[in-house]
């Protein structure tokens, strides 16, 4: 027999086996002792079976130590030993077991081995704490997210005006000029937009008692869409001896975002935002109010509808605590409601989503932002049931919030309407009107019967609201209603209900646009002929449109009249019992007579004379005159007033903007992004680019 070890352990190296020798049974273990000498007593020996035992007496082999350990630690083999004793080793490898076993169990908190069973989900966030505690904006956008950028942009540019005959002058700043130089250059060059206009140069163009340079701003409102018309607000450059702009043609310029404090080539930078061009309208009235803010200037000036965007107004909400999940909630809701195709809204980062108007709000972006913080955040049928009960009760109830109720109601969807339905009969009006406000917007084809019936309604608070969402309604049947109301006596009533018809393009409203005599494709002024046989009433619009409206075709110009401008460039006269009126100008630059005109003495007929182009008919006579839009309602006021014209004239009463200027910004926004990044890690993440959907989950 042969001792050997490995790994520490003594191990036996059985002699060959005899060929035809039965096979060496499986051995036992045998138990240790000490470091005895072999066979010493003490030792415990095994019986071995016969056939080890013969194995072991016809064998001639001796034991063979391939090395001694360090410390000798002896296993005792004989040829009565089946096994060696390992139970040390074995110990220590079952007290292993059991740890591991014992550790595992207290691991478990059923003390079960169920290793099938899925992880427990890691708990969820704590849901944000609203920003608003009111009961009818609760679990709505409004109580999470505020808007920003929710005000007018204001932008600003430098053009040029021409057509000022000798009111004008070739005063500029260098730095302008440099600007306008190398602006027009390009805009004129032979691939230029204004590529028509040949010999061309601004440096004479700048200097001519023709034109003036003008400073030109304007208001682009939130969430506007590419493409919006806006009016435009055009000065003269302070310190220049421009004397009047009345007349003149804007020509085109760029609006961009600007820095109020900037100076230099600093007034000239910033992204451009719109492009603005047009026939120039100065008030020909001088009212106290309008004297006192200075519309009635003939330095300043306003073009209707001369400005187009270039660029889209985005909207964000702002969440009060930024949360990847919240963000992406408020996004799907959204889109949910208004569209994703294109997308409504843009979770741009985890404390802001971005909003686009959709393309049935782009005449109203306004309403579309009023809409969009009164959508729900949970969804499904049960909790929109009780929303809907709710909102019903509060509704009804006494010094109820009507506006927030009824965008409420609309913000949920068509789904509302049958529980709107059952409040268009309530007995309190304001109730009545709200819920029929939300269900036509919804497109209730009940609700536009209801409305209709408000409109008429003589005693009714709500008549002159309730016209203007007729208007706005998508119904083409809604001008048969309004129809009646152009022959009312209250004159704020008729003019809602013309504008009304003039947008839903009723027959009871005949158009005729007039060409300006500086630029054939822009428009000098629009007349309507409105049918009614109410008393002669005639309107004048101060914005988005040169407009006139006459209502009652049949409006005379009494005789005999006289009407003479102060600087002779009109001339209006007819003899007592004549059948016609005789109408001739002076031309601003030339100061020569136009052709003396001959039209029949009505008003629709003096319009059209003074505001057509002075161009040859197919008989050979000129059709017009081509008077600014400012020049024609001056005369008509002027005829109104000594009772030339057996009308009344209003003029649309100015807005805040036009009174008191666009509401200024402090700073641009790039500061207020320096600003806001200055602030720490406490504020929400500005837009970067849209979270992740690990990142959503890991929120």
């Amino acid at each position: 027999m042969v001792l050997g070890r490995l790994g520490g352990h003594f191990y036996p190296n059985p002699p060959r086996q005899a060929a035809g020798r039965h096979p060496r049974p499986k051995a036992r273990r045998a138990r240790t002792i000490g470091n005895p000498p072999l066979g010493a007593a003490g030792s415990e020996i095994l019986p071995a079976p016969r056939v080890l035992q013969n194995n072991l007496a016809t064998s001639n082999a001796r034991p063979n130590h391939m090395f001694l350990p360090r410390k000798p630690r002896v296993w005792l083999y004989s040829a009565h030993l089946e096994e060696f004793d390992m139970r040390r080793p074995a110990r220590l490898r079952r007290c292993v077991r059991c740890g591991a076993m014992l550790l595992l169990l207290a691991g478990c908190s059923d003390g079960t081995f169920d290793f099938g069973r899925k992880p427990a989900d890691p708990p969820s966030p704590p849901a944000p704490r609203p920003i608003t505690q009111d009961p009818i904006l609760a679990d709505t956008i409004a109580a999470q997210a505020l808007m920003t950028s929710a005000t007018g942009l204001r932008v600003r540019g430098f053009g040029l005006v021409e057509g000022l005959g000798t009111n004008g002058s070739g005063d500029c700043p260098p730095t302008i000029r440099e600007y306008l130089v190398e602006f027009m250059s390009k805009e004129y060059s032979p691939t230029g937009p204004g590529s028509h206009k040949h010999n061309f140069s601004p440096d004479k163009l700048i200097d001519s008692p023709d034109t003036a340079v003008v400073e030109v701003t304007a208001v682009i409102p939130a969430g506007a869409p590419r493409g919006t018309i806006v009016d435009l607000q055009v000065q003269a450059i302070p310190g220049t001896s421009t004397r009047s702009l009345e007349g003149g043609l804007l020509l085109p310029c760029e609006l961009r975002i600007f820095d109020a404090s900037a100076s230099g080539k600093g007034m000239l930078a910033g992204r451009v935002m719109a492009r603005a061009n047009g026939p120039i309208f100065v008030n020909p009235f001088a009212g106290a109010s309008e004297s006192r803010t200075g519309t009635s200037d003939p330095r300043r000036g306003f073009v209707l509808g001369g400005g187009r965007s270039i660029a889209e107004r985005e909207v964000q909400l702002q969440l009060v605590e930024p949360s990847y999940a919240m963000a992406r909630r408020i996004q799907d809701r959204i889109n949910a409601r208004f569209g994703a195709v294109p997308r409504t809204a843009d979770a741009t980062s985890k404390g802001f989503v971005t909003l686009h108007t959709p393309a049935v709000y782009m005449r109203r972006p306004e309403r579309f932002l009023q809409l969009v913080t009164h959508v729900y955040l949970p969804d499904g049928d049960a909790y929109r049931d009780r929303a809907l009960l709710n909102l019903s009760q509060r509704l009804a109830e006494p010094d109820a919030r009507y506006d927030d109720i009824s965008l409420a109601f609309e913000a949920i969807g068509k789904t509302a309407i049958p529980s709107l339905q059952r409040l268009y009969t309530h007995e309190s009006e304001p109730v009545s009107f709200y819920a029929t406000r939300a269900g036509l917007r919804l497109g209730d084809a009940v609700a536009l019967g209801v409305m209709s019936e408000i409109a008429l309604a003589p005693q009714h608070p709500q008549r002159l609201p309730a016209v203007r969402e007729l208007a706005a309604c998508n119904f083409p049947q809604a001008g048969i209603k309004l129809a009646p109301l152009l022959e009312s006596d209250d004159q704020e009533l008729r003019i809602a209900a013309y504008e009304a018809l003039v947008e839903l393009r009723h027959p009871a409203v005949h158009t005729t646009p007039f060409r300006s005599l500086l630029d054939q494709n822009q428009v000098n002024v629009v007349l309507d002929v409105v049918q009614s046989s109410g008393r002669p009433l005639i309107y004048v619009r101060r914005s988005r449109v040169p407009r006139i409206a006459v209502f009652g075709d049949a409006t005379p110009v009494a005789t005999p009249v006289f009407y003479s401008h102060p600087d002779d460039e009109v001339t209006l006269v007819s003899e007592e019992g004549a059948t016609d009126l005789t109408v001739f100008a002076r031309g601003r630059k030339s100061r020569q007579l136009s052709e003396k005109l001959r039209v029949s003495p009505r008003v629709v007929d003096l319009i059209s004379a003074m505001a057509d182009v002075p161009l040859k008919n197919e008989a050979g006579h000129t059709r017009g005159l081509g008077l600014p839009y400012a020049r024609v309602v001056q005369v008509l006021k002027t005829l109104t007033d000594d009772g030339s014209i057996p009308a009344r004239l209003l003029l649309e009463q100015p807005t805040l903007v036009e009174l008191l200027g666009p509401t200024p910004e402090v700073d641009r926004p790039e500061a207020g992004e320096r600003r806001e990044a200055e602030a720490g890690a406490d504020r929400p993440d500005k837009p970067t680019s849209r979270p992740t959907e690990a990142a959503a989950r890991r929120e």
